[in-house]
């Protein structure tokens, strides 16, 4: 290994063919799980929300003089978690104008600018139409996370997860986006959230159930085809430690390759572990890193948040799908969740606080004070989530919330009855990657776009570009 090697902890394909020939190709998609081909991820690799909103909090409102003064803000909720937040002051989205080769129309840009940050394009003169060829942070990450084989690679849930006009057109709805296909019809790409907290419940205890079976003693029914899954992936994992003993035989056991290789084979025990986990029918297994101890014992929720645009309505169902996020990490059935809590021009209202406008109405208005009740609720929901994360132990004395990179993402604001503003959008960065942020403080971007906030965390993710969206709108990472 070469000093370089040695200092970055980092190893090539080229390097892994050099020292292990034919056997590097089967080592290279473990070295890559377990973080140490440059650019990898690992089986500690930081988990990604997306928590997106309509609108965007109303930048006056959004101006305390510290992290730590935060009451008389929208964010107030947040002040429990002020040491684990970054608040930006002076962001923008498309450089401020809207990236398209069509009619222009800031909703379409912000919604689109702020999970891709990329162009898009219309079907129709209507921001209603707009659509995109470009994948969204989500999908980024979560394509990056395919080698830690999860039994979902990213979830997209939502609770009112449309627009004030939703009937007219789908350009405002989607967040979750993949990069477009040949073949793909004009929403194609998207990737729907699902509104119904049953049904994500369903799925996710179709997974945990196989875990908790032996822990009940009671059959799971329906998962033949599962369990045959969880056999092929345990195959591999044995084939894969039995390569990586033959290659340390090959180099010699007390090598320093070697030994990097034994840091492999820690990661990979672990996924042996929870295979194991899964597997298992009888006997006593451990359930699967990330906080879990017992069996889950959750009613299943019937909330369904489609179509709905009452926040009163839609508070609880907000709280089932945090709860479900929750449980998701704790049993590690994914590392990515795209969770949106209103489309692009929102039309949700708050009547049980006195908003029985729609928040799209109150922006060109210019209702501040309707507009900082709906913020406040917003971050409500944003610092419930942040609170489940925080209760999430994740070993060695860590959180999930510190092993996470949470964006609280929006779109563009008004003050009027025609203006919209792609400037000084106050998104907030919550966690800290698992180490890679400094948080507890606010960050002047100085009119620096939302394509460098989404830079550091895909950088987090074990992304190493300087690269999100269109180039000609990042910098490189602003923390």
């Amino acid at each position: 290994m070469t000093r370089r090697m040695m200092k970055s902890g980092e190893l090539s394909r080229r390097d892994l063919i050099k020292r292990f020939g034919f056997l590097a190709f089967a080592l290279t998609p473990v070295a890559r799980a377990m973080g140490y081909i440059a650019g990898g991820t690992f089986v500690g690799a930081p988990r990604f929300v997306m928590f997106f909103i309509g609108g965007a909090f109303y930048p006056a409102s959004t101006n305390p003089s510290s992290i730590t003064s935060l009451a008389g803000t929208q964010i107030a909720p947040l002040q429990p978690h002020a040491q684990d937040i970054i608040l930006f002051k002076n962001m923008s989205i498309h450089g401020g104008s809207p990236k398209t080769d069509g009619y222009k129309e800031e909703h379409a840009a912000g919604l689109i600018g702020c999970v891709t940050g990329n162009s898009y394009h219309y079907s129709k003169n209507d921001s209603y139409y707009a659509y995109t060829d470009f994948e969204s942070i989500d999908t980024t990450i979560a394509n990056h996370y395919a080698a830690l084989n999860l039994p979902f690679a990213s979830l997209q849930v939502g609770a009112g997860a449309h627009s004030d006009a939703d009937n007219v057109g789908l350009g405002q709805r989607y967040i979750s986006y993949r990069n477009r296909m040949p073949t793909d019809a004009l929403y194609g790409n998207v990737i729907e959230p699902i509104q119904s907290a049953g049904q994500v419940y369903d799925q996710l205890m179709e997974r945990v159930s196989i875990i908790c079976s032996s822990t009940t003693g009671q059959p799971v029914p329906g998962n033949s085809q599962l369990k045959a899954a969880l056999e092929r992936k345990k195959s591999l994992v044995d084939f894969s430690l039995a390569d990586i003993a033959d290659a340390k035989r090959v180099l010699g056991m007390d090598s320093v390759h070697a030994h990097q290789l034994d840091r492999l084979v820690d990661g990979w025990r672990e996924v042996e572990k929870v295979t194991t986990a899964q597997l298992a029918a009888t006997g006593t297994t451990a359930p699967p890193a990330g906080g879990a101890t017992t069996c889950p014992t959750l009613t299943r929720p019937t909330g369904n948040g489609t179509k709905v645009l009452n926040c009163d309505v839609l508070s609880p169902i907000h709280d089932q799908m945090i709860s479900l996020i929750k449980l998701a990490f704790e049993w590690d059935l994914t590392r990515v969740v795209a969770y949106t809590l209103s489309g692009a021009s929102n039309g949700q209202s708050l009547p049980s606080r006195g908003v029985t406008k729609a928040h799209h109405t109150l922006e060109h208005s210019n209702d501040v004070a309707g507009l900082d009740i709906m913020g406040t609720f917003y971050s409500e929901k944003f610092a419930g989530l942040l609170t489940a994360l925080k209760s999430i132990n994740d070993a060695p004395g860590q959180t999930a919330l510190f092993n996470s990179s949470v964006v609280l993402g929006m779109e563009c604001w008004s003050n009027s009855s025609s203006g919209h503003y792609l400037t000084n959008i106050p998104f907030v960065l919550a966690g800290q990657g698992g180490g890679k942020f400094q948080t507890g403080r606010i960050v002047d971007a100085n009119k620096r776009n939302n394509n460098d906030l989404l830079i550091s965390v895909q950088n987090a993710s074990g992304i190493p570009s300087n690269v999100f969206g269109l180039p000609s709108l990042c910098t490189g990472p602003i923390v």
